[in-house]
């Protein structure tokens, strides 16, 4: 049973877009890691609801020069690493893709950002922000990688079906490179067509569906539903789309705890002085962002610990989980998503979906029996994940207990998960040598 999933793992990531994913991801890994880190110093330390700010009272003893740079700068890199995220990964994307069937990829990788850079566009409008830049737009921020890719990916095959072989040169005369732009010009244009009609569909979604009071009214029904099995779905869901590189709705679980239900909790908590008894026991906000998902670092944290205890046969994943420890510690993870990488990554699919529903399921039952109580309070920003039910408890220890607890269950149900993936690096590296 194990070979032949190992088998079909091997499979799957010898297809073309699944070789193009992991370049691109790999090219991409050193402006994750930077982002992550300053995302850390955004969230967690030059902002005046983030936690270290608090816990340090910088207010009083930081100077207001060093805050007002501090946030200057961090917020300034997580814009330029995070926010234009897209755009790097179809300009790649693209560029792989035409490289790998011998095609012109330069020409392939500059067609694939105005593609992205008019479907960003789109989307601005839709939002009634015409007047703001396209680069503010959410389709070119990381947590929409996935569209990126397939963008730069649909390009790079345009290119490949309708463009010319190009060989590259060291160096290029003049009427070389006009050449290479009028063999461009077929692929170029049919990739913008397609890109219009991509933004347009955009448009209309965001116009539509997105922005609809029906849509809107759905959304918040689900995050104050009370009903555990809505929020298992709602979960699986959540995760098989954080899997394929969309984590808006991962980063929207944060919000869930302004919600009416939500609210109404918190007031019962205060006139009471304890969530014991609170109306609302298993919100989204309740289960899953403290204990499914650890304010979204719950399972990569998990994965950084093993590689750094266990796995010293390879280099490249400790030098990536230490690269990474710091910032996952803090929910900024996309640094080690992506190096390692965990998005579309067949290996931790099963992983991504089973143990945030394990840790929420668990955390119900100790909830039922009145083993810790239903987490209502704010939560500071940049709060590490393994302290979000501490303090969402106003306190409690046995929160705390429960999540170190719940935490170490985790790394024990990774184990298999890395020795597969191990297993798998192995027979990858020994296809390659044989393919050479």
């Amino acid at each position: 049973m194990g070979d032949k999933v190992v088998g079909f793992v091997l499979r799957v990531r010898r297809l073309s877009i699944f070789r193009i994913i992991q370049r691109t991801l790999m090219m991409l890994m050193p402006i994750a890691i930077v982002g992550s880190y300053f995302k850390l110093l955004r969230d967690a330390v030059f902002s005046p609801d983030s936690f270290i700010y608090n816990i340090f009272s910088f207010d009083e003893t930081m100077s207001d020069h060093l805050w007002y740079a501090g946030a200057f700068i961090s917020n300034g890199f997580v814009r330029v690493t995070f926010g234009l995220f897209g755009m790097y990964a179809a300009y790649f994307a693209a560029r792989y893709t035409a490289r790998l069937y011998k095609k012109d990829s330069t020409l392939a990788g500059m067609t694939a950002v105005i593609v992205i850079m008019f479907c960003a566009y789109a989307n601005n409008v839709a939002n009634s922000a015409g007047d703001r830049s396209p680069f503010s737009s959410s389709i070119l921020k990381i947590n929409a990688l996935l569209l990126a890719i397939l963008i730069g990916y649909v390009v790079g095959q345009i290119f490949h079906w309708l463009g010319k072989d190009h060989q590259p040169i060291s160096f290029e005369h003049t009427e070389r490179i006009r050449q290479r732009a009028w063999n461009s010009f077929l692929p170029m244009s049919v990739s913008l067509g397609c890109g219009m009609v991509l933004g347009i569909i955009i448009y209309e979604f965001q116009i539509k569906i997105i922005n609809s009071d029906t849509f809107k009214t759905l959304v918040a029904q689900v995050q104050g539903s009370n009903n555990l099995l809505e929020i298992l779905a709602l979960l699986l869901v959540v995760m098989i789309l954080s899997w394929i590189g969309i984590g808006y709705p991962l980063s929207s679980i944060s919000n869930a705890a302004s919600g009416a239900a939500a609210t109404a909790n918190l007031n019962y908590a205060l006139r009471h002085g304890s969530a014991w008894n609170v109306p609302h026991r298993f919100l989204v906000s309740s289960l899953v962002y403290p204990y499914g998902a650890m304010g979204g670092a719950s399972l990569v944290l998990a994965l950084i610990v093993l590689i750094l205890l266990a796995n010293k046969n390879s280099k490249e994943s400790e030098n990536i989980a230490k690269a990474n420890l710091l910032p996952a510690a803090f929910n900024s993870t996309w640094g080690f998503m992506i190096g390692m990488p965990i998005i579309l990554n067949p290996v931790f699919f099963l992983s991504m979906l089973i143990i945030p529903l394990i840790n929420v399921l668990l955390a119900a039952g100790a909830i039922a029996i009145h083993l810790i109580p239903p987490c209502v309070y704010p939560v500071l920003k940049g709060t590490p994940g393994i302290l979000i039910s501490f303090f969402g408890s106003n306190g409690n220890w046995m929160n705390l207990v429960f999540s170190i607890l719940l935490f170490i269950f985790d790394i024990v149900l990774l184990v298999p998960t890395t020795m597969l993936g191990q297993k798998i690096e192995k027979r990858l590296k020994e296809y390659e040598q044989k393919a050479k």
